[in-house]
């Protein structure tokens, strides 16, 4: 979007030489890419600085030789430049328009004269302003980014306050077990839908379905669990009470079978046969 004309109270030669502070700030301010640190106003007659520290960082460095905001808005100022809102860094000059670039010669740095001490002065009080106001605005982004990153330590703590957690409620689960093994076993009936581990515990009493060692074979099927054994014969299952695994090599039968043979591994022994 580009005006029609020269502003109201634009005066001066067009044929003359753009001051080099003012083809900069054009520039920076018609560049669509920095649009989000300072771009032109919505009627294209003044340019906002959105971001002044950002600004100060990254294209002040690139367009002049210092970094200082304050100083910028010094130049401004000798430029003829004026604040138009107190509240936000928008400058306006009746020669710096959106799209005429043939307005910008007129641009000149005021000349001096007897009132230099009056304007050294007042260059001095809006030097102190803007630095008053940049200040405080740091103060705010400061305060912002400590609010942030507290809030990041408080959450990373949590996180390593659940993970210290987890391995102590493990471990008190463990001594708990070892100190109480009916915990696990019950642990396990619950998880089964509620019948207990073994028979005659709970409304319809279950086998003991834990294995040591998969399915044995004895006769049809056998079983081998941790409190008793499951006989199969011709497909007909009966527990037998307390087997008695002898991790040395050895194998002792039950009581409730005494006379169904037992097919012996080639590891183990009988120890009635005097061995």
């Amino acid at each position: 979007m580009s005006t029609g004309g020269a502003g109201k109270g634009c005066s001066g030669s067009d044929g003359g030489m753009v001051a080099p502070f003012v083809a900069k700030t054009y520039a920076m301010v018609d560049d669509p890419a920095t649009d989000a640190v300072v771009a032109w106003g919505p009627a294209s007659n003044s340019f906002v600085v959105a971001d002044p520290f950002a600004f100060s960082r990254a294209l002040l460095p690139a367009h002049f030789k210092h970094a200082n905001f304050s100083s910028f808005v010094r130049q401004l100022n000798t430029y003829g430049f004026r604040k138009v809102d107190p509240d936000r860094w928008e400058f306006a000059h009746a020669c710096f328009l959106r799209g005429q670039t043939h307005l910008l010669p007129r641009i000149v740095r005021r000349r001096t004269g007897g009132g230099r001490r009056a304007k050294d002065s007042h260059d001095e009080e809006e030097d102190e302003d803007i630095s008053s106001k940049m200040l405080a605005m740091e103060v705010v982004r400061l305060k912002e980014e400590q609010r942030a990153t507290k809030d990041r330590l408080a959450a990373m703590w949590r996180r390593v306050q659940d993970a210290e957690r987890r391995p102590k409620l493990m471990l008190a689960f463990l001594l708990k077990v070892v100190g109480d093994p009916d915990v696990l076993r019950r642990l396990v009936g619950n998880s089964g839908g509620g019948g207990g581990l073994f028979p005659g515990e709970g409304a319809e009493a279950k086998r003991p379905r834990l294995l040591l060692d998969g399915e044995a074979q004895v006769g049809k099927k056998m079983r081998i669990d941790g409190d008793g054994m499951l006989c199969g014969i011709n497909r007909q299952e009966a527990f037998v009470r307390e087997p008695r695994v002898d991790f040395t090599g050895f194998y002792t039968g039950g009581d409730g079978f005494s006379e169904v043979p037992v097919d012996d591994p080639p590891y183990a022994f009988r120890v009635d046969t005097g061995y």
